[in-house]
């Protein structure tokens, strides 16, 4: 993952952010993410935005990010397709989360 541009969020304990990503799933791409070993910090769950009425659109992939504890967290998103095992990400993101 290239190391420039990361975002920074400030979160206290309990509070949550969400995090909306362009989608590509009907050309096959989903958004994962990887962190690192502070994961234990927070919480993220995945789902859809919809999009009513729209045929052959992507939905944008919402991430809502959790702080458990206090710390810092570094999250690393990637746009792939899951049966591409030796393809680049075709978009990343990656976010650092400072919980206090």
């Amino acid at each position: 993952m290239p190391v420039g541009n990361i975002e920074e969020i400030n979160l206290k304990t309990g509070e949550s952010t969400v995090v909306q990503l362009k989608g590509l799933a009907t050309a096959g791409y989903q958004w994962s993410y990887t962190t690192d070993d502070n994961k234990h910090l927070v919480s993220i769950s995945k789902d859809y935005l919809s999009v009513p009425n729209t045929i052959g659109a992507s939905a944008d992939e919402i991430f809502t990010i959790k702080a458990n504890n206090k710390g810092v967290v570094l999250i690393s998103f990637f746009q792939k397709r899951s049966w591409e095992k030796n393809n680049n990400a075709t978009n990343e993101k990656q976010i650092k989360i400072t919980i206090g």
